[in-house]
């Protein structure tokens, strides 16, 4: 599956169906305009905290969003908890270390040190943690509990 043809081609239906344009709908999420068209044109990856933005705007998961599921939402959302912390969280659940996950996922510490000072993690790498963690990208986000 690519994540980003079926983001695209999801967000592009959801425009269509509020009648927004790039501009409009940048400006409800607080990004530029061509930021909007690189996603529409599957340029470039969306950082995870625009893709809740999204998600909270248009009533969807996570996992609708980039057609990981036909289903809307199927969830209460709950606001997003902090991305590194969550993972911890998880990755103990599981009883995996960041060790394994860096050498099972070929990622580097460095990564991880980002996420743990802030950094917002980009949709595709969250995508292979929660296929590799077995969970929903919601999930993963913190949205779904």
């Amino acid at each position: 599956m690519d994540i980003k043809s079926e983001f695209s081609d999801r967000l592009l239906e959801f425009m269509q169906q509020a009648q927004l344009t790039t501009r409009q709908l940048g400006k409800k999420i607080g990004v530029d305009n061509s930021t909007v068209c690189y996603w529409l044109r599957q340029d470039t990856d969306i950082s995870l905290s625009n893709a809740i933005a999204l998600a909270e705007l248009f009533g969807c998961s996570l996992e609708y969003l980039f057609g990981r599921t036909d289903t809307l939402l199927d969830f209460e959302p709950h606001s997003p908890l902090p991305f590194y912390n969550n993972l911890k969280t998880i990755m103990k659940a599981k009883k995996i270390s960041r060790y394994r996950m860096c050498i099972d996922l070929k990622k580097g510490h460095g990564q991880f040190n980002g996420w743990k000072s802030g950094a917002d993690p980009r949709i595709n790498t969250v995508h292979e943690l929660s296929v590799y963690l077995d969970v929903t990208l919601d999930y993963l986000a913190g949205r779904e509990r």
